[in-house]
């Protein structure tokens, strides 16, 4: 496929980073070049003496640094790209393109810093926790029929670029199926919220609905 418009960079960039964590540029490249299966021509192909796709996503960078989104390469390093810490992902910078796959982290193995994501590990992790979002019980089948059937997001518990030594993923204790919602809302925060925070955001708004006005 083609290489994707900028605004979508700049969100599948904010997607990943908010996913994996800090990322070497070298990973950030290979990530998006298997997401959009690039042909070889596309791969090859140039811009100023760069790869035309590298320069696009370098670019999508450069506009996110100067909005506050992503660190600065003097502060991250020149070869990491990673969210400014504490950063909370404003609603319009999360438009998430759909040419990106439900999965939201899924792996096979981490080596040192070498990330790769795997069907395998999110077909694993469905296959054990079923397709309801942990966090509110959402199903997307029930809700919309056949169309919304084998629709979910699998979500990493810990991020990957934590880890930081090589690494299996267990997918029935690594992994979980959240909706787009909760997913949302667990990488409104860097680091992201636990299942378990989420759960207690739900837990006491609907308590708070529930309680009278005016009641002590």
């Amino acid at each position: 496929m083609p290489v994707p418009h900028r605004k979508h960079i700049k969100a599948q960039l904010i997607n990943l980073l908010s996913s994996d964590g800090q990322m070497a540029t070298k990973n950030v490249y290979a990530y998006f070049v298997s997401s959009w299966s690039l042909s070889p021509a596309e791969i090859s192909e140039k811009r100023d003496g760069r790869a035309l796709y590298e320069n696009e996503i370098r670019w999508a960078r450069q506009e996110l640094v100067q909005e506050g989104i992503i660190e600065k390469p003097e502060v991250s390093g020149r070869a990491m790209w990673g969210l400014k810490d504490g950063v909370f992902i404003p609603p319009e910078e999360y438009d998430e393109d759909t040419s990106m796959p439900l999965t939201e982290g899924t792996l096979k193995k981490v080596s040192v810093n070498a990330y790769e994501r795997s069907k395998k590990a999110r077909d694993k992790c469905l296959e054990v926790h079923g397709y309801s979002c942990v966090v509110c019980e959402f199903d997307f089948e029930k809700t919309y029929g056949a169309i919304g059937k084998n629709c979910i997001h699998v979500h990493h518990l810990v991020e990957i670029s934590s880890i930081g030594k090589e690494y299996v993923v267990n997918p029935e204790e690594d992994m979980a199926p959240v909706c787009p919602n909760c997913h949302y809302i667990i990488h409104r925060r860097k680091p992201a919220f636990s299942i378990s925070e989420v759960k207690a955001m739900l837990k006491a708004n609907k308590s708070s609905k529930l309680t009278p006005s005016g009641a002590a």
